[in-house]
């Protein structure tokens, strides 16, 4: 039975392209898909074969400095539009990104079940494990359990807050205020990386990386056998400070070939053992030895689920999580931003380089990623029981609801 499915995600790479990457399969499965997004991904979406509408009221606003109204305030502002633009497509489901609001309300202004997508790993607080954000190792102490505790209260009430927030707008939208729920949650992240609660939602389900990269000329690793390291910039908009500058000048003179991908035209280098340029991902971390990013979702399981080890500078948002996660759980190494030099990142890297224990546990993720049939294809057939009403309940990324 073909789907009639829309993907609504920002135009931050991050979200996009999960949404790119899931909308892709879903075509290939004989599915009638639409995206949308910001403008700067029309053209690889109608190179897919998807049909892309652009997200009304994109530019920026005096008031985005405040999340709460970033999140709600504008897509309950973007929804009645965007569900005007959708209305003749005649959905059967709606797929949105766990930032892009808009999209679950517009679903739910048009009657149509929703799925949400999350690049990342699953944020709510749960009294078994550290509050989601500060990158924090479990308590083993009587006063860090206390600290653990009175974060997550002060956690709980700024997540009241929000709700609140969100049954005001949902009222002015014509939405019962506490309705909303999807019909599941789809973590584009690895069971590794996501912590044993005291309950995992029974929507909530561990897809892995959906794979998707842009059609960029693919960038040859430099000659040679040493280790190579790949390092990324940020793809967040909201992100100024360069990692690739730092690696440039760290690791330029240490015993590794050296790939560096960055949308920064003023980063030349000609040099032995060194690229520079935009490229995809995917080919060069098959051949990695160790991964170097600012611990976006997305960069970090594409590494995993081909068995990489990772240095991680957290720089903001969900990364300082993703990077607490990695180095507790023996995948590589942390480095905070404020540390993070041309000296401390090369001794980061080659401390991963040195311990091959980093390696052998960064494989057995890959291994567990390969026998739980993660990526796309497990998300696109969540999305197709979405709109049949059939959705399994989890059984947790552990194994157990």
């Amino acid at each position: 039975m073909t789907l009639r499915v829309a993907l609504i995600a920002g135009p931050d790479p991050g979200h996009a392209f999960n949404a790119l990457g899931l909308g892709v399969v879903l075509a290939a499965r004989g599915h009638d898909v639409t995206i949308g997004t910001g403008t700067q991904h029309q053209r690889a979406a109608e190179d897919a074969g998807l049909r892309f509408v652009e997200l009304p009221l994109l530019a920026p606003t005096a008031r985005d400095g405040d999340m709460g109204h970033l999140i709600w305030g504008r897509g309950a502002e973007m929804a009645p539009p965007l569900a005007e633009l959708l209305r003749p497509l005649r959905l059967d489901v709606v797929v949105s990104d766990v930032l892009t609001r808009a999209g679950s309300f517009a679903a739910e202004l048009l009657g149509v079940p929703w799925v949400e997508l999350s690049p990342h790993h699953l944020f709510e607080p749960d009294p078994a494990i550290p509050p989601v954000g500060m990158g924090r190792a479990p308590a083993r102490t009587w006063w860090r359990r206390r600290s653990d505790d009175r974060i997550r209260r002060a956690q709980q009430a700024s997540l009241d807050e929000g709700a609140a927030l969100e049954r005001d707008v949902r009222r002015g939208l014509g939405l019962p205020p506490d309705g909303g729920e999807p019909e599941a949650r789809l973590l584009c992240t690895l069971p590794a990386l996501e912590l044993e609660r005291e309950d995992w939602p029974a929507e909530a389900h561990v897809v892995g990386p959906m794979g998707w990269e842009p059609d960029w000329p693919p960038l040859a690793p430099p000659e040679g056998t040493a280790p190579l390291v790949l390092v990324t910039d940020s793809t967040a908009s909201t992100v100024r400070r360069s990692l690739a500058e730092t690696a440039l000048d760290g690791l330029r003179h240490a015993d590794v070939r050296l790939v560096v991908t960055t949308g920064r035209d003023d980063l030349v280098v000609d040099r032995r053992g060194v690229r520079v340029g935009r490229a995809p991902h995917g080919p060069l971390l098959d051949a990695a030895a160790v991964a170097v990013g600012p611990g976006g979702g997305g960069f970090v399981a594409k590494a995993l689920v081909r068995g990489v080890p990772l240095v991680v500078v957290p720089l903001m948002g969900d990364q300082r999580e993703t990077a607490g996660r990695v180095q507790h759980r023996g995948l590589g190494r942390q480095l905070s931003p404020r540390w993070c030099s041309p000296t401390t990142l090369r001794v980061a890297v080659e401390h991963v380089l040195a311990d091959p224990r980093y390696t052998t546990r960064a494989r057995e993720v890959a291994a567990d990623a390969r026998a739980r049939g993660l990526g796309p294809d497990l998300a696109a057939g969540l999305v197709e029981a979405a709109a049949r009403g059939a959705v399994p309940a989890s059984a947790g990324p552990h194994g157990r609801g």
